[in-house]
């Protein structure tokens, strides 16, 4: 009589359930990580959003207050003892660019047409800033800036809307607002 082992091995059907359960033990935290990831991406992407526009909210702030230092007009910075920095490029229903990384300020320059038209920003590597020179990296974000007036001469909104698309394809944006007042 021939002994028959009871160690015959694995069957192919708890072969395919073992590989399932090993598929499955590595698949949820590499999509835990991936999503993880991608979060994280968009957050840091909404930040750099946010204060590439408050930066342009500053600027908008320097360019009044500088325009009425030298007692020329807080808007278009003309009458006063020397030129100011001219913002009506970027009053509605214009919108416009502004490059806020240069040591001497400029003014700034109006889009044609849109805000889409408005040119995507450049990262200088050297620096750490973002620009519009045409030698440094293009980056995804487009910053464009308007000036409403609310009350005559006495009242502005300056608003700066930074709008990309990331990695997903998904077009995102961040907009703020601030009313300034001819404080003089």
């Amino acid at each position: 009589m021939i002994n028959k082992s009871k160690n015959r091995g694995f069957t192919l059907l708890e072969t395919l359930v073992a590989i399932l359960i090993m598929t499955t033990a590595i698949t949820g935290p590499l999509t835990v990580a991936y999503k993880g990831f991608s979060a994280a991406t968009v957050a840091k992407d909404q930040i750099t959003a946010f204060f590439l526009a408050q930066d342009a909210l500053e600027y908008i702030r320097f360019a009044r207050d500088t325009n009425r230092l030298k007692g020329a007009d807080w808007i278009n910075g003309t009458g006063g003892l020397s030129a100011g920095i001219d913002l009506s490029p970027c009053v509605s229903p214009n919108w416009c660019y502004l490059d806020s990384a240069g040591l001497v300020p400029t003014t700034p320059t109006a889009c044609v047409g849109t805000p889409v038209a408005c040119p995507t920003l450049k990262y200088d590597t050297a620096a750490g800033t973002y620009q519009y020179d045409a030698t440094d990296q293009e980056t995804m974000f487009t910053r464009t800036v308007s000036v409403v007036s609310i009350v005559s001469g006495a009242e502005i909104v300056a608003s700066t809307t930074v709008t990309w698309a990331g990695q997903s394809g998904i077009t995102r944006s961040v907009t703020l607002f601030e009313n300034l007042l001819n404080w003089q």
